[in-house]
């Protein structure tokens, strides 16, 4: 068999295999991986293996410190990666477990998505027949060739149409507009590359269809792979049905019985229960009976084996057979095998103890990953409980046990998530309701929501920023839901609690389009306390100004002052002179906005909040140095800096922007390099489009004051790739003009010819390429 060249991931990863003593078979098994994976990526047939599959391979193998980073580095970035990827925030969900039994579905529809007329594929089927594992099996599988970018939108969680857009916006690394023409920068953001957009659980939003077929009109070279219980009824859509787990073989041994795909689910689940379970001449029929009573459905399956643990084959079937019926809160009418499934689900919720059905219906309300905490408050309701944590423990334990509910990969270390599959989580959300919780669940995600969002007020603005960020993010469906339920139940002041709040997500995350409709709707009440009223105001101006519209930002920010001077909330008005700073600066207002910004600094020199006085030192300097006082931009500078390096890294890059840009101003293009790669590098941590174009200015008229104008060239390459693909622009005219000078100069010497094909290469630069450069250079 030939295996990938000497020193390729494919040489490396088969000798860290065969060192652990493990097959093809058994590293794809432990990995969440097809063997066919495992064995093309051995054979070199799959060079450059998408990032989540290298993790879940250095997982299996339980590889760590250097041996981890090898493997990675081995694997190394992608020739085509740009900074928009690396931006990025959106990655392929791993999968726990292998995919079995579907080789022919793989097969056919590799052949589907190979036909170029075939631009839009929707897997159909009942919930709990496999269609998002199987997604995800093509989905990584084509990443990991390396000859597409996947992107992958998990819609299950998703309860109100109007934010599928978003949602597709972020897997594209598109900034979120209120007013954005998703299909154009769709387009924009492909630039002409082969793109798979997997749009996962589709069913319950398909009034967005119409949202689908306007993103493939606009982009040629898009393909989109769907699943949903029903067909999106579009032109051109070819619906690729889903159906049950193969069952039927001809059966002589155990052995011959135990290649039926349906089977070996069943062994395997029942395996992870109990290690002892074998398949035998005596207990083959009666396994072979369970998976058809079960209808070879693979969620079943799922359900059904762990009871292995306590019952017998023989047990288990009986039960299965005169006790699992229909569920009485479900629909009569559902297909056969979505009643299969739900009647499935309702036999395993029928034998949970009293406090895991609690937790169970409880956990229906919750619409996507969740924490501990998050099903304890939902779990106590409006009065919470003070051993909630500890309840909840135990009954998550045992819903765990039963596959019921199922422990989530998250990027925030130490926190563990949690998720159930959507066709349970919809069984559960029936039983709440008939069990009439379901307003009682819905007050304790408000306390939840409310405790949580109180937590990151103060972590968004501190050194843990990075992982609050990611923390609000996996939250994101919580605060919704939480946000909708009490704008529904006319209780302002608490919905702004929670957006006041996550006042620099939707900033930096690239959600202030959505944040400016949670204060809209705020506003909306006639009659608000004046605290809340301010608070609203100035966070629709922020988001105001974010989306560029400066005129409204300023007429909200004078109520909202007024207001903030009428309560005397101190905070509230230095951090509206702040904004008021920003936005006469944007418009050149110098005299203005450095009357603003004085405030700002005076009010929060008073109030000892260091990441506001930071910013506002940032502002002054801003407008100090656009009048030409370098060396009074330094001194507010080098204190603003002194100030915020014991603050969140999302200010202080803006500082470091502002000293990059002072340094070129001065003649001194090492030190505004230097700058620049400190920014950069939380710049990538923070997925930051805006703070990156601003970077790249000074970073391109450095690499000209030192002659390195193919250099520079890249440098505004990138800087413009990243600009037309997200919509991230630069609202300053000095700038501006920096960056015109810059191009200027090094077109001038290098010539269009050399000009253009440098340019052309930094249109498809990454970071890291970025960072290397300016290590070669520094």
């Amino acid at each position: 068999m030939r295996t990938g060249a000497p020193g390729s991931f494919g040489a490396h990863l088969k000798t860290l295999r065969e060192a652990a003593g493990y097959t093809q078979e058994e590293l794809a098994i432990i990995a969440g991986l097809s063997v066919h994976a495992v064995s093309a990526l051995e054979r070199g047939e799959r060079r450059r293996p998408h990032v989540e599959t290298v993790r879940a391979l250095s997982a299996a193998l339980d590889l760590s410190g250097p041996a981890r980073d090898a493997l990675m580095a081995s694997a190394r970035a992608p020739d085509h990666a740009t900074a928009v990827d690396e931006l990025s925030r959106v990655s392929l969900p791993v999968p726990l477990t292998a995919l079995l039994g579907r080789d022919t579905d793989v097969r056919t529809l590799r052949d589907l998505l190979a036909d170029p007329a075939a631009r839009l594929i929707t897997l159909v089927g009942p919930g709990g027949v496999g269609k998002t594992r199987l997604a995800l099996e093509l989905a990584r599988a084509i990443a990991d060739e390396d000859t597409c970018r996947v992107l992958f939108v998990g819609l299950a969680a998703v309860r109100n149409p109007a934010f599928v857009a978003p949602a597709i916006a972020e897997a594209l690394g598109v900034f979120d507009d209120a007013g954005f023409d998703l299909p154009r920068r769709a387009r924009l953001a492909c630039e002409g590359r082969p793109t798979l957009l997997v749009l996962d659980n589709f069913e319950h939003l398909l009034d967005m269809a119409p949202l689908v077929s306007e993103l493939l009109i606009a982009v040629p070279t898009l393909r989109v792979l769907a699943t949903s219980r029903a067909p999106l009824r579009l032109r051109g859509e070819r619906e690729y049905a889903v159906g049950p787990l193969a069952l039927d073989v001809d059966v002589r041994s155990p052995a011959d019985l135990a290649r039926a795909p349906a089977v070996r689910l069943f062994v395997e689940r029942a395996r992870d229960v109990r290690p002892d379970f074998r398949l035998t001449a005596s207990n083959g029929p009666t396994v072979s009976a369970i998976c058809r009573r079960l209808d070879a459905l693979p969620l079943a399956l799922e359900l059904a084996a762990p009871w292995i643990k306590v019952l017998t084959a023989e047990d288990l079937l009986h039960r299965l057979m005169h006790d699992a019926l229909p569920s009485t809160a479900g629909p009569r009418d559902l297909p056969e095998r979505q009643q299969t499934i739900n009647a499935t689900v309702a036999w395993s919720y029928q034998l949970l103890a009293p406090n895991e059905q609690r937790l169970f219906r409880r956990l229906g309300m919750l619409p996507g990953r969740f924490p501990i905490e998050a099903a304890a408050a939902v779990l106590g309701g409006r009065e919470g409980s003070t051993s909630g944590s500890d309840e909840a423990l135990r009954a998550a334990a045992g819903l765990i046990d039963k596959s019921l509910l199922l422990r989530s990969k998250t990027p925030v270390a130490g926190r563990p998530l949690y998720d159930m599959l959507e066709t349970v989580r919809a069984y559960a959300a029936l039983e709440l309701t008939s069990a009439s919780e379901r307003d009682d669940a819905l007050e304790g995600l408000v306390r939840y929501s409310i405790a949580e969002a109180t937590l990151a007020a103060e972590g968004l603005a501190g050194r843990a920023q990075v992982e609050w960020l990611d923390r609000v993010r996996e939250d994101l469906e919580s605060y919704r839901g939480a946000l909708a339920w009490l704008i529904d139940r006319d209780r302002p002041a608490e919905a702004c609690d929670i957006a006041w709040s996550l006042f620099f997500f939707w900033v930096i995350r690239g959600h202030a389009a959505e944040g400016l409709r949670w204060y809209e709707q705020i506003l909306n009440w006639p009659s608000l306390p004046a605290a809340t009223e301010s608070r609203a105001l100035l966070g629709t101006a922020a988001m105001r100004y974010t989306l560029g519209e400066l005129g409204h930002a300023r007429t909200a920010l004078a109520r909202a002052l007024t207001l903030a001077h009428k309560t005397g909330d101190l905070v509230m008005v230095a951090r509206a002179e702040n904004l008021l700073g920003d936005i006469e600066h944007s418009v050149g207002n110098a005299d203005a906005a450095r009357e603003h910004f004085a405030r700002g600094i005076e009010g929060f020199r008073a109030l000892a909040l260091p990441w506001g006085l930071g910013n506002s030192l940032t502002g002054m300097a801003s407008v100090v140095l656009a009048t030409g006082d370098a060396a009074h931009a330094e001194r507010l500078l080098d204190e603003a800096t002194s100030v915020l390096r014991h603050t969140a890294p999302w200010f202080l890059s803006w500082a470091l922007y502002l000293r990059a840009f002072l340094a070129v101003r001065r003649g001194k293009p090492d030190e505004a390099i230097g700058f620049v790669r400190e920014s950069l590098t939380y710049i990538r941590q923070l997925h930051d489009t805006f703070a990156f174009v601003y970077a790249l200015v000074p970073l391109a008229a450095a690499a000209v004051l030192k002659g390195d104008d193919e250099w520079a060239a890249r440098i505004l390459g990138a800087r413009d790739a990243v600009t037309e693909r997200t919509g991230a622009a630069v609202a300053d005219r000095s700038l501006d003009e920096l960056k015109e000078q810059a191009h200027r100069d090094a077109l001038a010497r290098l010539g269009p010819d050399r000009w253009a094909v440098a340019y052309a290469a930094g249109r498809n630069t990454s970071i890291d390429a970025l960072l290397k450069d300016i290590d070669r250079i520094i």
